[in-house]
């Protein structure tokens, strides 16, 4: 059997040799197919039990949830207890025993037990070979936000075997990690680390494409990348989306309330306003104690104003005044503005507008759902859209034939595009919002922006310090 000073030194390697791989795999397999006796097999089931009932238990409230896992945490304890120290007597029953109790307190999803540490380390000192151990005890340091130590675990056991679990685990490590979870550690490079994740759960997914954990961590990566690179990918939501529904139709992932709610959020960035509600309100009926019911009453919150405004409901009527300041002279035709100026006269005004003739003029109604290649929509910004959060942005437009429509802003700053001005948008992406929720009909059109490169305001390209570069603090 390998010592304790043999198990030191392999861990501060990082590493096992050939030799010590093929050793530990014939001890482990060895030591399994020698000791794995009636209680091992029982306490196994009892650890898959809890595990099961961790992930499946919803209460109305966080407190509820986690104590009644603590009860069946502690009744499973017991039962292991139970267990004749004289059924327990080899190293390796001695670190089975140990390793069965580390993973019974480690199983509250999300929660550090200083317990689960004890007794997985103990396991490991007592058959540094048992890999399970290794792997648990990782997944104990990424609760405690050791991100160092917990990425050394899972590494060593890579060593030893390529193994879809382990790389699953160490995909999750990175994703936290590069959202900034794992304080005091700090990710100099949150992208790289996100490359990292997607890295780790193609490898996993590889190995077992049956994975919907694995995919759910690939859909999470990919949104992550949206909103903390910088780059405002677009495809990165839509690879986003793909992988949590893909992940929702394995048996695994069906019904969990966290795939729900992040498909929620998914789907809301993308403008399928339909699906974020129906996502969010499933997330909220299956787990209360998700803070699902504030965004869910936000969306709809924020899809009332989008709607009253686009049919003329609001206080800000078509023939009254907006208030905005000019940009700096336009190009050609183009006249500033002076601080007050009339819809009406803003409107009749944009067909002045200069626009560079790779670009056909276009008007809301000719626009196909999607990119529109080689058209340009021009309109008159009636208002910023105000609710809770700082992106995307939403402003209310009219084209020149007095169609009203949503430009959803993302990648610009606020400053960037205010109420009067006349807006520029090259080959719009336009999405039709259309249906029913709660007995109440939501129809309008909504036009995506990402990129500064995208607009023009008053005729004149936006200053490349309007950018947002800096990633959004969803996660924070």
């Amino acid at each position: 059997m390998s010592t304790p000073t043999d198990q030191k030194e392999v861990m501060e390697k990082g590493e096992a040799s050939t030799d010590q791989k093929e050793v530990i795999m014939e001890k482990g397999e060895a030591s399994t197919d020698q000791k794995y006796n009636d209680w091992i097999a029982k306490v196994d089931d009892m650890v898959e039990w809890l595990y099961d009932y961790c992930d499946t238990h919803f209460r109305p409230t966080l407190e509820e949830k986690i104590a009644d896992m603590e009860y069946q945490i502690g009744m499973c304890i017991h039962a292991l207890d139970s267990i004749p120290q004289e059924k327990r007597q080899s190293e390796f029953e001695s670190a089975v025993f140990e390793l069965t109790k580390g993973r019974l307190y480690n199983s509250i999803p999300g929660c550090y037990k200083e317990e689960a540490e004890h007794h997985l380390v103990n396991a490991t000192n007592l058959v540094p070979y048992l890999l399970d151990a290794w792997v648990s005890l990782g997944i104990c340091f990424a609760k405690k936000r050791d991100y160092p130590r917990a990425k050394h675990y899972y590494q060593f056991v890579l060593t030893v075997k390529e193994d879809s679990m382990v790389l699953r685990q160490l995909a999750d490590l990175e994703l936290l990690y590069a959202r900034g979870e794992f304080s005091p550690y700090v990710a100099d490079n949150p992208p790289h680390h996100i490359d990292e994740c997607i890295k780790y759960a193609q490898r996993a997914f590889a190995l077992d494409d049956t994975d919907g954990s694995c995919l759910y961590i690939l859909g999470s990566a990919y949104f992550s990348s949206f909103i903390l690179d910088g780059g405002w990918n677009h495809d990165n939501t839509l690879r986003s989306l793909e992988a949590y529904e893909k992940a929702e139709k394995t048996h695994e992932m069906k019904s969990n309330p966290e795939l729900q709610y992040d498909c929620g959020i998914v789907n809301r960035f993308l403008e399928n306003y339909n699906k974020s509600l129906i996502c969010l309100s499933d997330a909220a009926i299956t787990d209360p104690s998700l803070d699902v019911l504030h965004q869910l009453k936000m969306t709809v919150q924020l899809l009332d104003k989008l709607e009253g405004l686009v049919q003329g409901k609001s206080n800000d009527k078509s023939k009254g005044k907006i208030k905005g300041k000019s940009k700096g002279k336009s190009k050609g035709k183009s006249k500033g503005k002076s601080t007050e100026t009339s819809l009406s006269s803003l409107i009749q005004s944009l067909d002045t507008i200069d626009l560079n003739p790779s670009y056909n003029r276009a008007t809301l109604d000719v626009l196909a759902e999607g990119p529109n290649k080689g058209l340009a929509v021009i309109g008159a910004v009636r208002c910023l859209v105000k609710y809770e959060y700082s992106t995307p942005l939403y402003h209310v437009l009219c084209d020149s034939n007095e169609n009203s429509f949503v430009l959803t802003v993302f990648g610009i700053q606020k400053e960037a595009i205010k109420q009067g001005d006349q807006v520029t948008l090259l080959e719009p992406f336009c999405k039709f919002v259309d249906f029913e929720w709660e007995g109440k009909h939501y129809q309008f059109t909504s036009v995506r922006v990402n990129l500064v490169e995208q607009v023009l305001v008053n005729g004149n390209a936006l200053s490349p310090s309007f950018a947002i570069r800096q990633p959004l603090r969803l996660y924070a």
